[in-house]
């Protein structure tokens, strides 16, 4: 089975033989503290930014929760749908949370969106740039007006950008209340390692991170990502490998464009949804591709799928247009509103 539902790379960005040297050289019988300090430089100096400003946790799902329990005690507020685990996040510590709905082809209004942040006043505001799970980018001045609205009710922003790196640059906005949340697993490809980084400035930083682990990752974890980072020319062909294989992506589900909806994606997925949707998801399973498929509202008919080896998208074309054929003759002998049933 090849797993197209698991939006995490579909190979690692370091050769076994790199694995085994950095595992050699990482001296496990004393903490991390040299390693934090090295990756956290490291992982700065990539993206020009200070270190300073940088903290590690065990995963970004660990952030999320250190920024509800620290920051959301008045209330969470996040889009719907959004990445799950805000939800499971705040239902842990009792914290409420209040969700701004999208619309039926899962765009959201954001004068809506500002409108219930002074409504509710929540403490903390959580979106994922691009969404999770559609994948869509939001426009710069709908996040400037989202980031003006939480300021204006004293709240937080935080921007979770476990994707960023496969989307166009953005101008992000600013604000001591504003906090980035950002993970390895997704361009970088170790989601088995569990690096998960917040970056915040003054006040904002300091309360999220009081309730940090002294060495909150273990150094063979730290020491793998440094080593991604110290090759830059390798780094470099595997950001490129990444996103070709999203373009591909991409091309691969344009044949179906119109017999399913698919909105354009800044991830490493696609998200498909519509009355058919499911029908070609169902044919890819049956034919040996898994794809996400979801059961609650308003996500019922909707699949997505993440991006795979070079070598597995001539057969995942083939299977697209085969499904594609069999839609047209459905159409041709009048199938009228019933379900499609397309077998190989």
């Amino acid at each position: 089975m090849i797993h197209m539902d698991r939006n995490t790379s579909p190979i690692s960005p370091l050769s076994d033989a790199a694995i085994a040297e950095v595992v050699k050289g990482t001296h496990i019988h004393e903490y991390p503290s040299n390693e934090i300090t090295r990756f956290k430089q490291l992982y700065a100096d990539y993206y020009g930014i200070d270190s300073s400003t940088v903290e590690v946790a065990n995963g970004s799902d660990e952030w999320i929760q250190k920024a509800i329990m620290t920051l959301g005690q008045n209330g969470v507020m996040t889009l719907a749908p959004d990445f799950v685990m805000y939800h499971e996040y705040a239902q842990q510590v009792d914290v409420p949370v209040h969700t701004v709905p999208c619309n039926e082809d899962f765009q959201f209004d954001f004068e809506q969106v500002i409108r219930s942040v002074e409504e509710k006043k929540p403490s903390l505001f959580l979106i994922s740039v691009p969404h999770n799970p559609t994948g869509q980018m939001f426009a710069d001045s709908e996040l400037k007006a989202l980031a003006d609205a939480m300021e204006g009710v004293g709240g937080y922003l935080v921007l979770d950008e476990a994707y960023f790196e496969f989307a166009h640059a953005y101008k992000r906005p600013e604000g001591s209340h504003v906090l980035i949340i950002r993970t390895l697993s997704k361009m970088f490809g170790i989601a088995g390692l569990r690096v998960g980084i917040a970056i915040a400035e003054g006040e904002t930083f300091r309360k999220i991170t009081r309730l940090n682990h002294p060495y909150p990752v273990n150094s063979l974890s730290l020491n793998l990502a440094s080593r991604i980072f110290e090759d830059g020319a390798a780094l470099d062909a595997f950001v490129r490998y990444q996103l070709d294989s999203k373009a591909r992506l991409a091309e691969a589900f344009s044949q179906v464009s119109g017999k399913i909806n698919i909105i354009e994606s800044h991830t490493n997925f696609i998200f498909t949804y519509g009355r058919h949707a499911r029908s070609l998801g169902t044919y890819l399973l049956q034919n040996g591709y898994q794809p996400r498929m979801y059961d609650a509202a308003p996500l019922g008919d909707v699949v997505r799928y993440s991006i795979i080896r070079p070598e597995d998208y001539d057969e995942l074309n083939q299977l697209i247009k085969e499904w594609s054929n069999q839609y047209d003759q459905e159409g041709k002998s009048n199938k009228g509103d019933e379900d499609l049933h397309i077998t190989r």
